[in-house]
């Protein structure tokens, strides 16, 4: 075999070996590129599902914090009406004495604070209803120190001894009934809602 004839065998074969190593190495890259590509892919669909977990996961706390501050600004709201509904109550109240019914009013507080410190010695009302203390005192054929010390919208005080005292004014009794108010409040608030 000559040289050349060897020569031109190797460079086949070196050829051949080349154009197999070029394949297999396409191939190889192909391969790897699809994984690549396959990997991306994955870590891009992994990525989306986390970020729109992430916006998902925002959008509930938001959600929840607005539930919340809308929660507070509603029991601000009807607390403030409560509020409101209050004074108009006191404002009412502050005028009692001027009602026509107020003499039954104050008999029927002192008959109450009666029934509960039957041996009072002492009755103490507001300067403005002494007169009126008086007469009813009569009417009622009580004996008591009538006192015109206490400050009141309308009431009476009757005292025993020293520490034993039933305070029935309209002021006690606004005071006692506002939880009884809130619970009215909320009632026809509810309904009125309906």
């Amino acid at each position: 075999m000559a040289l050349s004839d060897l020569l031109a065998g190797l460079k086949a074969e070196a050829a051949s070996e080349r154009d197999r190593l070029d394949a297999e190495t396409s191939a190889e890259v192909a391969r790897i590129h699809a994984a690549a590509q396959a990997d991306a892919h994955l870590f891009r669909d992994e990525a989306l599902r986390a970020l729109e977990d992430e916006l998902q996961l925002e959008a509930e706390t938001r959600r929840a914090r607005a539930r919340v501050a809308a929660a507070a600004v509603v029991r601000q709201a009807r607390e403030d009406a409560f509020h409101d509904c209050l004074a108009e109550v006191r404002r009412r109240l502050e005028t009692v004495r001027e009602s026509s019914s107020y003499p039954t009013v104050l008999r029927a507080l002192l008959r109450e604070s009666l029934a509960v410190l039957p041996a009072a010695t002492v009755i103490r009302v507001d300067p403005r209803d002494e007169r009126l203390a008086a007469d009813l005192l009569a009417e009622l054929d009580v004996e008591l120190e009538l006192v015109a010390t206490l400050e009141t919208g309308g009431g009476v005080e009757v005292a025993y001894g020293e520490g034993h005292i039933a305070r029935n004014t309209v002021e006690e009794r606004f005071a006692n009934a506002e939880p009884a108010l809130r619970l009215l409040f909320a009632r026809a608030r509810d309904v009125e809602v309906s």
